[in-house]
């Protein structure tokens, strides 16, 4: 079966170019003569601007703050491609820019979680990234290549050996390894080996009325439910699925609590205020699903709450320690403290936050746990041997990044020294001795040696 998505982790990684990840709209190409500060000057007003409109559960900043936050967060993504950018092998292809800035301002709401969400469910507006879309690789197919991005589309770079410049290759096809992901129209099958990953392989997805296990084996506008179907329209049944952006069709809400095992809402059009509610997605654009009472998440829903204007601040607001995965009820600038159980500006560095919601201001401060409840301090990275993740419950946790090394999101949830050997398969540079995880000519993440 294909890979399912892992749940409830927050590992804070780039998005893996040649995923199979459902996007809202179609994707452009061409044009020139867009700088890097451009780029991420509109890409934040897009951004924000999008997220005040449509998702006020998890807006945590005002609009005066969120662009420098939003703009700061790219600079910085753009700082790690840098080298290729100098190079000429990277070019930012504003037309594909241009419809992203306009699908963001303008397009309808969709009920979904917002882009910046942990990635461990399906998000709108997925190919306006810097890795996911807005660069075009200029590297021809079997020409050297030092980053992933470089290469044209259809391609990828692969280090054999795990030399430090690689060669375009092509996107694994039908049929061949998929341990990074697969050709565009593909999706990767474990081959019933979930935790191996060398034996994973490329597959046409699965049909209409096919069997399936999960809407990830099924054709990108299919959902499954035993078998891979369309899906459900207004007034019919439907559920939360990580792997889709909506059970239901565009345009409709599934009024479902997500993450609740077995839960079966119905497809409505977003609700206005005064409607009762199982989540904020139900809600009309600028509304929020208030009063749930999240005491027995995920086990069970909550009981319904009512559509209406997000709290003004210090206003009182129910704190739930999954906050980071369900928003609040809180206007935008604010969250809900867990402490005061009120709608309170987010903490700064220095100050006393909660692991759980992870809702520190700044970019590259997180919210780090000091080993005594969900409590913890807004700072920068873990060090080695410090904590990097909190459990909220056996199987939800959150983690923030380690400054060297892996966060132990299993055992420990500290963050632990490079631990594997060149040839290892991996999944993050901090588990290899040499800081080196890069795709091999298996078409495998493995450890490789270190680069002069």
């Amino acid at each position: 079966m294909a890979r399912p998505a892992l749940l409830f982790g927050l590992f804070l990684l780039a998005g893996c170019p040649g995923a199979t990840t459902a996007v809202d709209a179609g994707v452009d190409a061409g044009e020139i003569g867009v700088t890097p500060v451009e780029l991420c000057e509109r890409l934040a007003t897009a951004r924000c601007g999008l997220v005040l409109r449509c998702y006020t559960a998890f807006a945590q900043e005002d609009l005066a703050a969120c662009l420098p936050l939003e703009q700061q967060r790219c600079i910085a993504e753009y700082e790690t491609l840098r080298g290729s950018f100098e190079d000429q092998r990277v070019s930012i292809d504003a037309t594909h820019l241009r419809n992203c800035e306009s699908r963001m301002r303008s397009s309808s709401c969709p009920p979904t979680f917002p882009p910046d969400y942990p990635p461990i469910a399906a998000r709108p507006f997925s190919d306006c990234g810097l890795q996911t879309g807005l660069l075009t690789g200029k590297v021809a197919s079997n020409q050297a290549c030092a980053r992933a991005v470089e290469c044209a589309p259809g391609s990828v770079c692969i280090k054999s050996g795990g030399v430090c410049r690689g060669i375009c290759s092509k996107w694994p096809q039908e049929g061949e390894p998929c341990g990074f992901g697969c050709n565009p129209g593909l999706i990767c099958d474990d081959q019933g080996t979930p935790m191996d990953q060398a034996d994973d392989r490329c597959i046409q997805p699965r049909a209409l009325n096919e069997p399936c296990a999960s809407s990830a084996e099924c054709a990108a506008d299919l959902v499954c439910s035993g078998t891979c179907r369309a899906r459900s329209k207004a007034g019919e049944a439907c559920g939360f699925d990580s792997d889709r952006l909506s059970t239901c069709d565009p345009g409709l809400a599934c009024d479902v609590t997500p993450f609740v095992k077995g839960a079966v809402g119905k497809c409505v059009t977003p609700q206005p205020t005064g409607s009762r509610c199982q989540f904020h997605w139900t809600c009309a654009p600028g509304l929020v699903c208030a009063d749930l009472d999240f005491t027995g998440f995920p086990g069970a829903s909550p009981v319904p709450g009512f559509c209406r204007p997000a709290g003004e601040p210090n206003t009182n607001c129910p704190a739930t320690p999954y906050q980071l995965y369900v928003g609040d009820q809180c206007g935008q600038g604010t969250i809900c403290n867990a402490d005061q159980r009120k709608c309170l500006p987010a903490p700064k560095q220095g100050e006393d936050c909660t692991p759980s919601s992870q809702a520190c201001v700044g970019v590259g401060i997180y919210c780090k746990p000091n080993g005594s409840g969900d409590v913890g301090r807004c700072t920068g990275p873990a060090s080695t041997g410090e904590r990097c993740g909190f459990e909220i419950d056996p199987t939800h946790k959150v983690t923030v990044p380690c400054s060297t090394g892996y966060c132990d999101t299993v055992t420990t949830l500290s963050c632990q020294p490079a631990s594997k050997v060149d040839g290892a398969l991996c999944a993050e540079d901090g588990e290899c001795q040499h800081n080196r995880c890069v795709v091999r000519e298996d078409r495998t993440l493995r450890c490789a040696p270190a680069c002069n």
